[in-house]
C-alpha cells in the first residue's frame, strides 16, 4: 500500500524513476517540526541567502516528496511543510517565508482562504498554488485570493523549481494549460470595451509597467526596459495593486487586459 502511494505521487508530479529513487520510504524525514537543523545550500553566500520555501500539502507522501526535492536544490531551503492551513499560518508568521507552495484541497481551512490569510500575514511572500485542479472557478478564486502562480501537479521537478524562482523574482508562473484557460476565459467573459478605454486611475508610468507585464516581462526586465531601478518598479506595482484592488501581478495584468489597457497602448 505504501509503495503504491509513492508510485502514485511520482506519477502525479511527473518524476522519472531514477530521480524518485532518491526519496524512497527509508529516506523520508519528519518535516512538521520547525526546530530541525537548517541546511545551507552549497551555492549560498552571505550576500545571497537561500530562498526560504514553505509547503502546505495535506497528503503525507506528497508533502515528504516536495520537501526532499526542495532540500536537494541549490539556493533553496525548505523551512517547513505543513498538513493544514492553520498550522502553516502560525509557522509563516514566525518564519517569514519567501515563497509558499499551497495545495487547494486542505482539511479545515480551504486553500483559497489560506492564500488570502498568507497574503495578509506575509505580504512580501510569493504564493504558488500546486494542485490537481484546473477548474476555471478555482483558478480565478486562487488568483483573486493572492496567488502569484498556479501549477498543476503534473509539473516536473525542474518546472516546479523554475516556478518558485520566477515567483520570487516577481513573475507569475502558470502551467501552460492554466495560462491558456485563464486568458481565454477572462477575455471571453470580460471583453475589452470598444475603442480600448484606458484605466482612468493609473498614471502614464503605471500604464507602461502594466503594458510590459502584459507582454510577459517580469518586474526586473520592466525596470531595465524603462531605465528604472527594480525598487522603483516595485513601488509602482504596490501603488498599482492598491488602485486596482488586487493582490498579485497576475490579477493586475488580467484586470488591465480586461479594461482594454493593452489595446489602448498598442493601438
Amino acid at each position: 500500500m505504501f509503495g503504491e502511494s509513492f508510485r502514485f505521487a511520482r506519477w502525479r508530479l511527473g518524476v522519472p524513476n531514477e530521480e524518485w529513487s532518491l526519496f524512497s520510504a527509508e529516506q523520508t524525514v519528519t518535516i512538521e517540526s520547525d526546530m530541525r537543523p537548517r541546511r545551507e545550500s552549497p551555492s549560498t553566500t552571505k550576500d545571497q541567502p537561500p530562498l526560504r520555501v514553505g509547503v502546505v500539502e495535506d497528503n503525507a507522501v506528497t508533502r515528504q516528496f516536495l520537501f526532499g526535492i526542495l532540500q536537494t536544490r541549490p539556493g533553496l531551503d525548505c523551512i517547513g511543510a505543513w498538513a493544514s492551513a492553520e498550522d502553516a499560518l502560525i509557522a509563516a508568521a514566525a518564519l517569514r517565508p519567501d515563497v509558499m507552495l499551497v495545495d487547494l484541497e486542505l482539511p479545515g481551512m480551504p486553500g483559497e482562504d489560506c492564500l488570502r490569510a498568507l497574503s495578509a500575514i506575509v505580504p512580501g511572500a510569493a504564493l504558488v498554488v500546486l494542485t490537481a485542479h484546473d477548474d476555471p472557478k478555482r483558478v480565478f478564486a486562487s488568483l483573486s485570493a493572492g496567488a502569484n502562480g498556479y501549477l498543476l501537479k503534473g509539473a516536473s521537478p525542474d518546472d516546479l523549481i523554475a516556478a518558485i524562482m520566477a515567483a520570487s523574482d516577481g513573475g507569475a508562473p502558470l502551467s501552460p494549460a492554466v495560462a491558456g484557460l485563464v486568458i481565454d476565459a477572462f477575455l471571453t467573459k470580460s471583453p475589452a470595451p470598444r475603442g480600448g478605454l484606458p484605466l482612468p486611475s493609473l498614471s502614464p508610468r503605471e500604464h507602461q509597467i502594466l503594458e510590459l507585464l502584459a507582454k510577459g516581462r517580469v518586474p526586473k526586465e520592466a525596470a531595465s526596459d524603462l531605465s528604472m531601478s527594480y525598487e522603483t518598479v516595485r513601488d509602482h506595482l504596490k501603488r498599482i495593486y492598491r488602485k486596482l484592488h488586487v493582490r498579485s501581478r497576475t490579477e493586475a495584468v488580467l484586470k488591465y487586459l480586461g479594461a482594454g489597457g493593452h489595446r489602448h497602448e498598442t493601438a
